[in-house]
């Protein structure tokens, strides 16, 4: 693809270029073997901001958005900002090669017409090069047509950073385990440094996993519509501020291929495995339920206390069961004026103890979850608490080394 005419959005450049994405998908579609993955142009992004996506491993969601942005920095110079979760994984050992697939297939010469063959990584951007046939690089682009950001540079790139044509935004691999302190605030901090007051980006969300009790989608507002999606599944959405997202699970790989390498390596029954193996919905991890109490009923020792995190509300309650002693069970709950509130926010009223109550009677709760002596009435309230200890470990970590 050819560098185009640049236009701007109503004629002024402090709106962004006026990229004409009818042409960009047609080209998008014409190379090599990407109408064999995933579209990344479903949606229209004149018309949303976000588009996220999430599948199984290896299908072709990282290719099909770098060849989008090999074809846009042709056509108009725009460079794609890559957004990793720390600067550590914008290391040359853990990102070098994440071009390899394009490579592989072919596909830069025929993106940009035979002016280059290759790419390569240096100071945390990607050039486009040829090189010869020892794989020598004969010639480099002067101008970087990726760059790399983690979400721990945040707070220096708000001061130092200019990207004025960042206009396709792609953060990778956004669910992880460990979902840390603030990452929701620093990764929006990363996307309005690039785009500024700019009308003209789109930003791009993947995951290698399927898992809907990810924090993510409470900070984007979107639980709800998430826990009635299935894989195969799309919708746009739009948040109560006017925010429009795109969303879609893709469907499982039914190739011939995926199933041989499942039943050779991936025969086992674990729904955690569902992001290798493409079965099954959801990948979840599983907690200790509540136990059937056979009309043997524990008895509650103290039932007001309520954790309160990302939107839910949870009764702890510290009940003595006959079969397994003094334990905790956590269940869907609604707050009253007696209540006492566990929270990672602020703390406004006496009914409020933050964190995880270190010298309060409720450090009883935290050393029962230490013992693994907490039961949960599902595995979606498992996984908010594990995330709300890891925010809590997280806060302090961050405040002892200030």
């Amino acid at each position: 693809m050819r560098a185009h005419t640049i236009k701007y959005i109503d004629n002024d450049p402090a709106n962004g270029i006026q990229i004409d994405w009818h042409m960009i998908h047609k080209a998008l579609l014409s190379i090599g073997d990407c109408r064999l993955y995933p579209d990344p142009l479903k949606a229209d992004p004149a018309q949303v901001g976000y588009i996220i996506d999430m599948s199984d491993r290896s299908r072709g969601k990282t290719t099909q958005k770098l060849v989008l942005g090999l074809l846009l920095y042709m056509a108009y110079g725009i460079d794609m900002q890559i957004i990793r979760q720390s600067k550590r994984m914008c290391e040359p050992k853990m990102i070098r090669d994440m071009y390899r697939t394009v490579l592989d297939l072919g596909l830069i010469p025929e993106i940009t017409e035979g002016r280059w063959n290759s790419i390569f990584y240096r100071g945390k951007r990607w050039y486009l090069c040829r090189v010869d046939d020892d794989g020598m690089i004969v010639e480099s682009d002067s101008q970087h047509c990726t760059i790399c950001h983690g979400l721990d540079e945040s707070d220096d790139l708000k001061s130092t950073y200019n990207a004025p044509r960042g206009d396709i935004i792609y953060y990778d691999e956004f669910i992880s385990r460990d979902y840390g302190y603030d990452d929701f605030v620093r990764f929006t901090d990363i996307c309005k440094t690039i785009i500024r007051d700019r009308q003209s980006p789109i930003i791009y969300m993947s995951a290698n996993t399927i898992d809907k009790n990810s924090p993510w989608f409470d900070e984007l507002g979107i639980r709800r519509d998430i826990e009635s999606m299935h894989m195969g599944d799309s919708k746009l959405l739009a948040t109560d501020l006017g925010t429009h997202i795109y969303i879609e699970i893709l469907a499982p790989s039914t190739s011939k291929q995926r199933s041989r390498v499942n039943r050779r390596f991936f025969g086992f029954a674990n729904p955690r495995l569902n992001s290798l193996s493409g079965r099954g919905e959801w990948a979840t991890d599983t907690y200790p339920h509540i136990p059937s109490h056979g009309g043997n009923p524990p008895r509650i020792i103290k039932g007001n206390v309520y954790l309160q995190y990302q939107g839910q509300d949870i009764r702890l309650m510290l009940v003595d069961d006959p079969r397994i002693g003094i334990c905790v069970h956590a269940v869907p709950g609604r707050i009253h004026d007696d209540s006492i509130i566990i929270t990672a926010g602020d703390v406004t009223s006496p009914r409020h103890v933050w964190g995880l109550c270190k010298g309060t009677p409720l450090q009883l709760w935290w050393q029962l979850y230490d013992q693994n002596r907490w039961y949960y009435s599902s595995n979606g309230l498992g996984s908010t608490v594990r995330s709300y200890v890891g925010y809590v470990h997280d806060v302090y970590d961050i405040r002892h080394r200030g």
